[in-house]
């Protein structure tokens, strides 16, 4: 018996490890948006503090959502805008996107194996 809850331990610990983002995997709604889409094996982690200009934030850990080099994978792109939101893609600034939909403004920032998605204040008008 020891051994059985021995193995189901370190399987789930390999389990827990292997998250990494998968298109196939589906999208849940984001916990400071609920019309906002994050990757379904995406795990929350402490957020960023918010600002003045920054209303609500969440940071997700998830292994090669940002590429080498902190780009966001394109079919998580796709399915932010299927879900209604319209990238203002002028205000673009490397690896930080910014969404809107419905007068909210989203930003998602991305690096290599985490990414922060930040519902910006009503007084950040873009």
């Amino acid at each position: 018996m020891k051994r059985l809850l021995i193995f189901l331990l370190i399987v789930g610990m390999m389990a827990g490890c292997s998250n990494v983002y998968s298109e196939e995997e589906g999208y849940r709604m984001a916990l400071i948006n609920h019309g906002f889409p994050i990757p379904k094996n995406a795990s929350e982690i402490r957020p960023e503090i918010c600002t003045t200009e920054i209303a609500k934030s969440a940071k997700y850990k998830l292994k090669d959502i940002g590429g080498s080099q902190g780009e966001p994978p394109a079919h998580y792109l796709a399915e932010i805008e299927d879900w209604g939101w319209t990238e203002l893609e002028d205000q673009r600034v490397g690896n930080i996107h910014y969404y809107k939909k419905e007068g909210k403004i989203m930003s998602l920032v991305f690096q290599k194996h985490i990414f922060d998605v930040f519902e910006m204040s009503d007084e950040v008008k873009m």
